[in-house]
């Protein structure tokens, strides 16, 4: 009886770890090098490069988790983190290499562009001692994180 009562605990247990298990990342990965030109309500036109890499570890289901870098013309960085689900994509980012930080909040579609490139374009606010700013920044894949693999030749 005891060994029976054993067995049916053990395989309640497995089953409710097998149930809370959380999905493997099945998302489109998004990562790679995107060439963006903007405009920000404060500085005006500019360029930035932007860099998207899946952590893979994070990311479930349909929901991709992204480390994200802004690297702005003048050697700026700023660093932070994205989260993806299907073609929406939210950004949120704080200034590196500056004493007070800012923080930036930003929005987006992202889907391929005519020429077969993942674009989007990021609608976003950053927090400052006054009202904010806010800007618009469309970014075209340069280059894929997954370019770099070598894929299979046909049979």
């Amino acid at each position: 009886m005891k060994r029976a009562i054993l067995t049916s605990l053990l395989i309640t247990i497995s089953t409710i770890q097998i149930a809370e298990a959380k999905p493997n990342f099945v998302g489109v990965n998004y990562s790679g090098t995107y060439s963006c030109k903007g405009n920000n309500s404060k500085v005006g036109d500019y360029q930035v490069l932007a860099k998207l890499t899946l952590n893979r570890a994070a990311s479930r289901g349909s929901i991709g988790i992204y480390d994200f870098a802004l690297e702005t013309e003048n050697s700026f960085t700023y660093k932070g983190k994205a989260v993806a689900n299907a073609n929406k994509i939210a950004f949120n980012l704080s200034m590196s290499e500056v004493s007070s930080a800012e923080f930036s909040t930003g929005i987006a579609n992202i889907s391929k562009n005519p020429a077969g490139k993942y674009a989007y374009t990021n609608h976003y606010y950053e927090v400052d001692s006054n009202v904010g700013t806010y800007g618009k920044e469309t970014c075209v894949m340069q280059k894929s994180a997954q370019s770099n693999k070598k894929l299979p030749k046909p049979a």
